[in-house]
Order: C-alpha cells, then structure tokens, then sequence
C-alpha cells in the first residue's frame, strides 16, 4: 500500500459496493475507450479492465504510475500514463471518442468539470467520485438554492444525476466530508448560442452574488438602466425579483439574448 500524498488530494476508494455502483453507472463495453483519471492504488481500475473496455489511466503520482503498470502488464487492454489530466488534449494521446471515470481529488474538483465541457465533443458520458456539496451544484436542476454556474454551464452538453452518496469511512484516509457519485450522459439537444464564452460569462455574472437576485446582479455587470432591467425580467420570467437558481437553461439563453442586444 502506498501511503496517500495530502498535496495530491488522495483519499483512495476501499470500499467494494462503492467501486459498484460506479462501475455499473458508468456501463463499461467491450472495445470502447474509457479513460480513468487518478486511478490511485487500482481499486476501479480492476473491474474496468475486467470489463474488457479499453482502459487509459491517466495517474499524476510517480509513485503510482509505475505499480499499476505492473499490476497490468498482462493485460492487453490497459495502459497508464504519468501525466496531469488538466495538462491533456484528448486528441493528443489518440483519444477519439471515449467516456471517463474518477475519483476525483477535492482540490481539483472544478478545473476537471471545466476539462469535461471543453472536451465534451469527444467525451459520451463521465463518472466521477466529488465531494457531496460540490456534487449537489453541479447536478442541481432549477429550483434548487445548490443551482450555480456550474450546473447551468453544465447542462449546456450534459444531462447530470447524483447516483449515491459516499461516506467518509469509504476511503482510506478518510475525508472530513462526505462525497457523491456524479454521472453526466452527453445529450444532442443544440442551443442557439452565438458566443459561448460571452454567454458563461453572463451566466457567472447572474450569480455573482447568491443572496442578490438577479435584477441587483445584472445591474452591477451591465451599462443598462436598472428600470430596464426589471422590465427585461418581467417579460422574460415573469418575475423583476427572480434569482438565477431558478432559471431553465433555455431562460438564460434567452435573458442573455436580450441584455445583449441592449448593450
């Protein structure tokens, strides 16, 4: 056993019934590619090559890398890297078409989601191990106070559900939180979106401030009359005091639509 790095976030996954349900929701197939990221001392590693997909594991630890090509070497549909996932464009390790799969470290919990919207392109689907609260934003419909940025930005490419919940004593060391399995499936609905950057970033403007509604947040980010604003809201939801977490993605694209069109 090699013991965990806390500069790396590690927290390995010991429990079986977990690595289950992560394995059953991610739904591995025999010849497709699925990349893990951070796969640790193996423990998930085992029941994906086992399934007979084609497995990249992509492990930042030196100390880990060399000890899972080891573990491996007979195995004819596995391969590891000794590389940071943020630092890595699919196409540059032939990856084409592939789902993912992690335990995730806390510390990059964020930059990670940000890699999965960039590639979503290329990337069917995605099962990832995150910290519970973290989980609750990023899969959290409208309606919920959990709703952020993330989630919004999110459902731009991806239909997102928690799958369970994951004590502390699931992982050695154990975390002082609790986690949760997120899976995110790919989806072919098309949004009328003529920039995407400039629509995230009015989508991170709209919840700039959480106790706010979006009236006082809107007023703050753009060069239009505050009066004018409120009627914008009316229009569009209905409602001048609304808060961005209870907005439909297709309302944000609206809204969006419509405050730019004034500037």
């Amino acid at each position: 056993m090699v013991k965990a790095k806390k500069s790396l976030g590690q927290h390995f996954l010991v429990d079986p019934l977990i690595v289950s349900q992560i394995v059953e929701a991610l739904g591995p197939k025999s010849g497709e590619t699925v990349l893990e990221i951070g796969p640790g001392q193996g423990v998930l590693t085992l029941p994906l090559v086992n399934s007979k997909a084609d497995i990249v594991a992509i492990e930042l630890d030196r100390r880990l890398a060399p000890e899972l090509e080891k573990r491996f070497k007979d195995s004819d549909n596995f391969r590891v890297m000794e590389a940071d996932i943020l630092a890595i464009d699919p196409a540059s390790v032939g990856l084409e078409k592939f789902a993912v799969v992690g335990n995730l470290p806390y510390n990059i919990t964020t930059p990670i989601m940000n890699w999965l919207l960039k590639y979503h392109p290329v990337i069917n689907r995605a099962v990832f191990m995150m910290q519970k609260e973290v989980g609750e934003r990023v899969a959290s419909p409208p309606g919920r106070r959990s709703r952020s940025t993330i989630s919004v930005l999110t459902s731009l490419y991806y239909d997102s559900e928690k799958v369970c919940d994951v004590p502390p004593e699931s992982f050695r060391p154990r975390p002082k939180v609790d986690s949760a399995v997120i899976r995110f499936r790919a989806h072919k609905r098309s949004y009328d979106i003529k920039d995407i950057a400039r629509f995230e970033k009015f989508v991170r403007f709209c919840f700039a401030s959480k106790r706010k509604n979006l009236l006082n947040n809107l007023n703050v980010a753009y060069p239009i009359k505050r009066d004018e604003i409120e009627q914008i809201l009316a229009e569009v939801c209905g409602n001048p005091k609304i808060r961005a977490e209870q907005l439909e993605l297709g309302t944000f694209i609206d809204l969006s639509r419509i405050i730019f069109e004034r500037l």
